[in-house]
């Protein structure tokens, strides 16, 4: 299951005991992977808190079609 909320990266403490979560969520990484695209690829980037919407709905689409694969 691909939790959207959980980190793209682990980080371990000194101590490698404790696993400290830091940096982008998953949600926030696919998000922000589909607005680099939709900007690079000069779509609708006029109005950028509408390609920002676009953006969070194409990583929550990813999201669950990747769940239902596993």
């Amino acid at each position: 299951m691909t939790n959207a909320n959980d980190p793209i990266t682990m980080l371990h403490n000194a101590s490698e005991r404790d696993i400290v979560f830091n940096g982008l969520t998953k949600r926030e990484y696919f998000a922000a992977m589909a607005m680099k695209g939709m900007i690079a690829g000069n779509l609708n980037t006029k109005d950028i808190v509408q390609t920002a919407n676009m953006a969070v709905t194409q990583a929550d689409a990813l999201i669950a079609e990747l769940n239902k694969r596993e």
